[in-house]
């Protein structure tokens, strides 16, 4: 499931997780990822439309990153990631097979293009049962 709805930016707390000034036009993209048949992880992207237009329900069922980098020929460097544990909210409970769990894994990111610009926040809410931390330390000048 996808689901694309272009807004404007009123909400003051919406405002602090994307960046943007209020009264900007975002695309809010909802869409559910499934594994092994099951709804589990729940996407919500809010992207500003001046940096990622003509978003279509057809791209984000395909690739949004490949619409941007390819079609778009926008330069994404960098991301800023936040892991938490959060008590399960009634969209969750709604559109993902919880079962008796009341949490889940709550992947925050902001992501920035070439120029500094913050063109998304995302959130993943991971099903617990289904998610998964890792990740690699490289240190550099190492003697």
């Amino acid at each position: 499931m996808s689901f694309i709805s272009p807004r404007t930016l009123w909400i003051k707390r919406r405002q602090k997780k994307t960046g943007a000034p209020l009264g900007s036009d975002i695309y809010d993209v909802r869409r559910i990822r499934y594994l092994e048949g099951k709804a589990l992880i729940l996407d919500i992207n809010l992207f500003l439309r001046e940096a990622v237009p003509d978003l279509t329900p057809e791209i984000a069922a395909h690739s949004i990153y490949d619409y941007i980098e390819n079609d778009l020929g926008m330069t994404i460097v960098t991301s800023r990631r936040r892991m938490t544990v959060e008590r399960a909210g009634a969209l969750d409970m709604r559109w993902l097979e919880m079962g008796d769990y009341n949490c889940l894994a709550v992947v925050s990111g902001r992501t920035y293009n070439a120029e500094g610009i913050q063109f998304e926040y995302t959130q993943s809410r991971h099903h617990p049962e289904y998610f998964c931390f890792e990740d690699t330390a490289v240190r550099r000048n190492v003697r």
